[in-house]
């Protein structure tokens, strides 16, 4: 190999340079054969893909294979617009589920915790007061 050729891996494998294909198939020697397709490849599908989807495809693998205690461990949250299912752990945050229900002191009866305009709305207290105060 030529001093341009060792330039050129030093570069590269010290993050000063990105990888340049073409480059590396006129280097002299077998470094061609070195280069793994097959990583190349996962390279490109993986830069495809959203973050999302990544984050899915890595809690599945982590799932199917540690179990749910190391998925929730060490996953990353996702915001998403669909329900995730069996992916779910606390910390995600789902655009499409409905606003929680909040359980006041009116009769045990849920209600919204906003108006219709999205505003915070106070509670209703009407629950009856069991407790006396007596005065000795």
């Amino acid at each position: 190999m030529k001093s341009a050729d060792y330039e050129y891996l030093a570069e590269t494998l010290t993050g000063r340079r990105a990888r340049d294909l073409k480059f590396e198939s006129q280097i002299s020697g077998t470094i061609e054969g070195s280069i793994n397709q097959k990583a190349v490849a996962r390279q490109t599908l993986l830069d495809s893909k959203t973050p999302e989807e990544r984050e899915i495809e890595k809690r599945r693998y982590s799932l199917s294979t540690y179990g749910r205690a190391h998925m929730e461990k060490y996953s990353s949250p996702i915001v998403s617009d669909r329900p995730l299912g069996e992916l779910q752990v606390p910390g995600d945050q789902i655009k499409s589920t409905p606003a929680p229900q909040l359980k006041g002191h009116s009769e045990g009866e849920p209600s919204s915790w906003q108006d219709a305009n999205g505003r915070l709305k106070l509670q209703v207290h009407s629950a009856p007061i069991r407790q006396t105060l007596q005065l000795y």
